[in-house]
């Protein structure tokens, strides 16, 4: 596992990441032109739904992340354990699904047909798990052509043929058995060793360990559910959606990241994190400001109806980007634990393990989260607030819980390990993203005209992001070293046999 390359596989991971985003925004392009707000916010509930039954996947692809990172061969066992798992969440997933279809007045035919979703959900998870321990760079290859078949696939079933959602959820199945059959073969290696039942019993007997790592994530998505149950309706979950449809380019920064915790793994060696985050800064704050200045015309891109929610969108990525470096921060301390590194670690010290720390943390955060979102969401029902109203408070205590929270990360990291923020360098990135937002406000009213058609209006928004995207290179590349650095890192990388 020593051979994973960090640059090398975060770059291809952030290539991918933009490619990715522009398809997976033309994907959302269709389906908010061609959906309902209240169908589009019966979609984000229903991948809600998936994801809490995603809980019994975690057992494997922890450990088996974990162990092929420090070269043990689980993956078949992993990949069968994973099928059979995904058959037998099928029956929770439809009881769940009846009752918050019945809470809603949504429709369960729809939720039902969403279960095809589960089995490729599973076996995709498990074989991202597998690659990211020993070729990183294959999930990023996953994912372009999961994002890039779904295109063809949502125009011929959602826009051509008219099929709505039905014909959403049926592109989604056509990507994920592409990215599969992609991960399969980049995961074929560890494919060929023996199903060991002694594995899954291990896993087993420390199943709480992944399963309290997990919980806190999933306690956080309950938001989506609990906004539909308490105002009664999809509306409000729709705006949510499309407000992170934007906001989540922020998230796409992350990737660039992705081999830190399997390099840490493998090698315990911390020199290569101060400047991974320099460059996870790079990118993550340019794309804080894009999310920012074109919140409006990107809402409107989407669907017109949807323009007046550019607060929720601004709100939500600053929430994003100090999302990525809490959870890059976790990744780190998770990475350097080597209590687990032992075959059979005591329970003593495992409690004691920075493996349950960090879910202790995560915990405190997404229940407190949950609790106060709960009693606020229902007040403000009660006293009649506007859909977007509540939407604006739901994601103010939102990042209202991710600020401190990320402090604390760093705090942490920092009595862990040698470690301090690059602050010149932020300075320098946000001064040049300063830069770009001011030129986009002298320049956007002469170069972004709202066209109802997407076919006039898409290519003035495209030439108004390449002037700030160029203005921001750059002007980084002419004022910063490191970036001239990452330059030749990159050129280097790519060419490196």
């Amino acid at each position: 596992m020593s051979n994973v390359r960090v640059t090398y596989s975060g770059l291809i991971a952030f290539a991918v990441g933009l490619i990715s985003l522009f398809t997976g925004i033309i994907f959302t392009l269709i389906v908010t032109r061609r959906l309902s707000p209240e169908d589009f916010g019966l979609w984000a509930v229903i991948g809600s739904l998936i994801v809490y039954f995603m809980i019994s996947e975690t057992i494997i692809s922890f450990w088996t992340t974990r162990q092929i990172a420090r070269g043990e061969d689980v993956g078949k066992t992993s990949l069968s354990t994973s099928a059979l798992f995904s058959f037998g969440s099928i029956p929770l997933y439809i009881i769940l699904a009846f009752y918050v279809g019945e809470s809603s007045n949504s429709n369960f035919d729809v939720m039902l047909f969403a279960t095809i979703l589960i089995p490729v959900n599973f076996l995709s998870r498990t074989l991202t798990s597998i690659n990211i321990a020993h070729k990183p760079q294959a999930v990023s290859y996953g994912t372009l052509v999961f994002e890039v078949v779904k295109i063809p696939a949502g125009l011929s079933l959602v826009y051509f043929l008219d099929l709505g959602l039905m014909g959403a959820i049926a592109a989604t199945l056509f990507a994920f058995l592409a990215r599969i059959f992609i991960q399969l073969y980049f995961a074929r290696t560890k494919l060929r060793n023996k199903f060991s039942r002694d594995q899954i019993s291990m896993w087993f007997k420390l199943s709480w360990v992944p399963l309290y790592q997990s919980l806190p994530n999933y306690i956080q998505l309950l938001d989506v559910t609990i906004v539909v149950i308490l105002s009664g309706s999809t509306l409000g979950v729709a705006y949510y959606t499309v407000a992170l449809a934007i906001a989540v380019i922020v998230g796409h920064a992350a990737s660039i990241s992705q081999a830190i915790y399997p390099k840490l793994l493998a090698l315990g060696n911390f020199d290569h994190i101060q400047k991974n985050l320099s460059h996870l800064l790079y990118f993550s704050i340019p794309m804080l400001g894009i999310a920012i200045v074109f919140s409006k015309p990107a809402l409107f891109a989407l669907n017109p109806a949807y323009s007046e929610i550019s607060l929720i969108v601004i709100i939500l990525s600053f929430k994003s980007f100090f999302q990525i470096l809490t959870n890059v921060f976790y990744d780190v301390l998770l990475g350097i634990e080597r209590v687990d590194a032992e075959k059979r670690p005591k329970f003593r010290e495992l409690i004691n393990s920075k493996l349950f720390l960090i879910p202790n943390i995560k915990m405190i955060h997404y229940v407190t989260y949950t609790i106060v979102l709960s009693v606020s969401i229902f007040f403000l029902t009660l006293q009649e607030f506007s859909v977007i109203d509540t939407v604006i408070w739901w994601t103010i205590i939102s990042l209202s819980f991710q600020i401190p929270f990320f402090l604390y990360s760093v705090i942490l990291v920092r009595k862990s390990i040698k470690f301090s923020f690059p602050t010149e360098r932020i300075l320098k990135y946000v001064g040049s993203t300063i830069a770009f937002i001011f030129v986009f406000y002298l320049t956007s009213d002469k170069i972004i005209v709202y066209h109802e058609s997407i076919f006039d209006f898409l290519p003035l928004l495209m030439i108004q992001l390449s002037i700030c995207s160029g203005i921001y290179f750059i002007l980084t590349y002419l004022i910063d070293c490191n970036t001239r650095r990452l330059l030749r890192a990159i050129v280097t990388e790519i060419f490196k046999k």
